[in-house]
This record gives C-alpha cells, sequence and structure tokens, in this order.
C-alpha cells in the first residue's frame, strides 16, 4: 500500500506545491489592495460557497469510490441526479440572498451571493468524471486539472482587485475557478465515459443511502470547522473576521492543502483493503507518520515566525493575525492529524458513523463558540484548540475500536516528527529574537533566513535522530522506481 501511496503522492504533492504557492500568492497580494473588512465579506461568502457545494453531489462521490462494481447504468443515473441537485442548490442559494444579509447585517452579500448561485449550476457537469479518476488513480490528469484552474482564477482575482473591482474580484475569481475545472473535466471525462440518457432511482438506492450519511458528515463537519467564521462574522463584523481570515488562512493551508495529498491517495487504497484491519491500522499509522513529517514543521515554524511572516506577508494593518497564527497553528496539529479519520470510516463502509462523530463535533463546537464569541477572536481561537485535543484524543479511541489502531504504535510514530519540529521552532525563535536588534522586525531578508534556517535546523535534526524513517522512505521509492 505504502507503494502505490507514494506514487500517487508525485501528482497530488506537486499540486499541492503549486496550488498553496498560488493561492498564498493570490491572499498576500489581495490583502493589500482590500481592506480587512472587504476581506471579511468574501470570507461570509466563501462559508456559503463551499458549505452550498457539500450537497451537489447528494454525497455519492465516495460511495463512488468505495462500491468497486457500478455499472454504466448507476453511474448514468448518478451523473444526471448530480446535475438536477447542483440546479436546484444554485436556486436555493440565490434565493436565501437576502437571509444571508440580513444575518451578517452587510447588504452587499445580496449582490455576491446572487453571483455565487451560477457556481452551482456549473460545478456538477465535471464532477463525477473526478471521482472516477481519483478511483482509478488518475492523480496525473487530476492534477493537471487543478493546477491549471487554480492558477487561472487566481490570476483573475489578482488583475481585478487590482483594477478596482474590490471583493467582488475574489468572486469572479471563484466563478472563473470552478468553471475551468468543471469544463476540464467534462471534456476528459466525457471521452471515457459517456453518460447515457438514463435515470432509475431504485438502482442507485445503495449509492443514496452511502451518500446520505457522507453528504450529512460531510455538512455538520464544515459546520463545526466554520461555525467560528460565521459567528465572528454576525456578532464581531466584517473587520474582525478579516484579521481572523488572514490568520486561519495562513494555518489552515497546510491542513486542507497538504492533507489531501495523501488522504486522496489513501482513500481509493483503503477502500480496497477494507476487510484487512491489520493492513489498515499499518496504513493509517504510516499515513500519519507522513503527514506529521510534512506539516508539523511547517505549523511549529509559522508559531516561531508569526512576528515576521504576517506584515512580510500581509502588510502591517494585519497586526492583529500575529497572535492568532500562533494560537491556530496549535490546532493546526491536531486537525493534520484528525482529518485522516474520514478516509478510514468510509473504507469501511461506516459513513454512519462519520456523520455521529461529527454531528456531536458540530453541536459542540457551536455552544462553545457562541459562548466566548462576544470576548474575541482570540477567545474563539483557544477554545478551538481545546476543543482540537478533546476531538483528537476522543478520535484515537474511535479508530482503535473500528480498526484495532495500536497506540502504541502511531504515538511512538508522531513523537520523533513532534521533537524534531518543536526543537526547530525553539531555535528558530531564539534567533529571531537575537536578529530583531540588528533588523527590521518585518524585513523579508529577516524571514527569509529563518526560514532557511529553519529547514536546515529541520533537515539535520531528522537526519540525526530519525534516520531509519528516511531510510525506509528511500527504500520505497528505490522499489517502484526499478518496477516502473
Amino acid at each position: 500500500m505504502m507503494k502505490q501511496l507514494l506514487g500517487g503522492m508525485k501528482w497530488t504533492g506537486s499540486a499541492t506545491a503549486i496550488n498553496t504557492s498560488v493561492q498564498l500568492l493570490q491572499w498576500a497580494v489581495i490583502a493589500r489592495l482590500l481592506d480587512p473588512s472587504e476581506i471579511g465579506i468574501m470570507s461570509m461568502v466563501a462559508v456559503i460557497i463551499t458549505f452550498a457545494q457539500l450537497f451537489t453531489d447528494m454525497g455519492v462521490g465516495n460511495a463512488i469510490i468505495h462500491k468497486q462494481n457500478a455499472t454504466q447504468n448507476q453511474l448514468s443515473t448518478l451523473y444526471w441526479l448530480n446535475v438536477m441537485t447542483g440546479f436546484t442548490v444554485a436556486a436555493i442559494v440565490f434565493f436565501s440572498a437576502p437571509l444571508i444579509a440580513d444575518f451578517y447585517n452587510e447588504p452587499l452579500l445580496v449582490e455576491l451571493v446572487h453571483l455565487v448561485a451560477l457556481i452551482f449550476c456549473i460545478i456538477p457537469f465535471g464532477q463525477q468524471f473526478q471521482y472516477i479518476m481519483q478511483k482509478n488513480l488518475e492523480f496525473d490528469r487530476i492534477a493537471k486539472t487543478d493546477i491549471t484552474s487554480v492558477i487561472t482564477g487566481a490570476v483573475v482575482a489578482i488583475l481585478l482587485a487590482y483594477l478596482g473591482f474590490g471583493v467582488f474580484s475574489l468572486v469572479y475569481g471563484q466563478i472563473v475557478f470552478h468553471s475551468l475545472k468543471s469544463l476540464i473535466y467534462g471534456i476528459q471525462g466525457w471521452k471515457d465515459f459517456r453518460p447515457s440518457f438514463y435515470f432509475k432511482l431504485r438502482e442507485v438506492k445503495s449509492f443514496l443511502g452511502f451518500g446520505l450519511y457522507q453528504m450529512g458528515s460531510r455538512s455538520v463537519s464544515y459546520l463545526s470547522s466554520n461555525v467560528d467564521y460565521i459567528l465572528i462574522g454576525r456578532f464581531l463584523g466584517a473587520e474582525a473576521l478579516g484579521v481572523y481570515q488572514i490568520a486561519y488562512q495562513l494555518v489552515v493551508v497546510p491542513v486542507t492543502k497538504i492533507n489531501p495529498l495523501i488522504t486522496k491517495v489513501a482513500f481509493p487504497l483503503f477502500a480496497r483493503e477494507q476487510k484487512n484491519n491489520e493492513s489498515l491500522s499499518k496504513g493509517f499509522t504510516d499515513m500519519s507518520k507522513m503527514l506529521a513529517v510534512i506539516t508539523f514543521p511547517i505549523l511549529f515554524g509559522m508559531m516561531s515566525t508569526a512576528d515576521v511572516l504576517v506584515p512580510v506577508m500581509f502588510g502591517d494593518q494585519y497586526d492583529a493575525s500575529i497572535v492568532l497564527v500562533q494560537i491556530l497553528a496549535l490546532l493546526g496539529i491536531f486537525r493534520v492529524l484528525m482529518n485522516p479519520n474520514g478516509s478510514i470510516l468510509l473504507a469501511k463502509g461506516r459513513a454512519d458513523i462519520g456523520f455521529k462523530w461529527d454531528l456531536g463535533v458540530a453541536a459542540i463546537h457551536t455552544l462553545a463558540f457562541y459562548l466566548v464569541v462576544e470576548n474575541g477572536v482570540e477567545a474563539v481561537a483557544w477554545t478551538y484548540v481545546i476543543l482540537g485535543v478533546i476531538n483528537f484524543l476522543l478520535g484515537r479511541i474511535l479508530l482503535h475500536h473500528v480498526i484495532g489502531l495500536n497506540a502504541k504504535q502511531y504515538f511512538t510514530g508522531l513523537s520523533a516528527p513532534a521533537i524534531i519540529s518543536a526543537t526547530m521552532a525553539a531555535l528558530v525563535y531564539g534567533s529571531y529574537l537575537l536578529a530583531t536588534q540588528w533588523w527590521d522586525s518585518a524585513s523579508v531578508l529577516l524571514l527569509a533566513v529563518l526560514v532557511l534556517l529553519g529547514i536546515g535546523l529541520y533537515a539535520i535534526l531528522f537526519i540525526s535522530f530519525d534516520k531509519h524513517y528516511l531510510k525506509e522512505l528511500a527504500g520505497f521509492l528505490k522499489r517502484k522506481k526499478k518496477l516502473a
């Protein structure tokens, strides 16, 4: 399984690196062209886009990956159902615009949400083909499509922001991104699989049953992950949300962009091994350590360089985001480790457990954030960290019951990257304190020096204290190359 995992990561890794860099560049440029309140308004719109998008495929996308024997007629029925659902979601979003604007007390949201509704008429035409490619492990095609769409959408958003379109630039950028992505998937997909004009719901009941739990799980999971945005925007206003958004974007990128580098490849592999708990347990432990090795140094590094990173990337107007970056980086560590749980539950066909779990988390998050939001964004961030720790620990117990996860092996695997990353971060922060005696704290050169120092320290420490893991990875790569 590790060999196939690394093979898929070749393409998803390239796409992740490029897309993450492009999106960070987009935010860095646009943050200097827009003020925090405009960033906050776009954050409100982004919550709507992503939440509504969860419903466009009725949750059956992962069911297509999970089930190994879907027929032509079943896939055709699901395709047209996806299209119909997309138009339904678009209509609901469009007519909900006044209610959304009233909730946030932002009249501009009416026009923005009306524009956003167009996206949900576009997405379904290419969505199913993406899932089929993922099932067939065609990650090269997925990567090329994602890279092209992200770059094009970012260029459009930056250009329009420069021309003075304000928050509309980000919305138009999203429309271009989703339109191009759907078009490319549609063109590629129709060459390989042409949906017939066939539609019988009774033949896809098993898909819909799986999808119903998946859709519910994704919905409540997204709510629990974004209720902080919703409540901050509602009670503290667009400017506070803009400051929080900038911090969250820096921290959430490794979680939402780097995690799929592995989990997108892992899910179809886990699905093939769904009856072998021993293989799943080992695969999950290996995947978690790989995620930790990649993301821990980034998150710890953000904590140690936030005083330089935020003003250099976004400007002095976002200095209030510095402490939020440091707090939310702690949250990012636990989010990284919790995210792969879904791949295991879906592979085992237990979307019902995922739904119930996420429903409980969403309820707790909503109540906790509601109780603390009036104390400010820092109170919300610290509450998020505490809940993240609890959620992570309970999640390990759940996986022990589902696949017999070996807690000792799991935590032993995570200990090396955690200790090495924390040590690296402490040394980098100490260097920062010394360097500010001679350098401006918002110096690009200082940030570059600290980043290079962190990379060098992490490499030296890893080679010194976990050389065995590097040799293991090198061995897998060599064997894969010989078989290619």
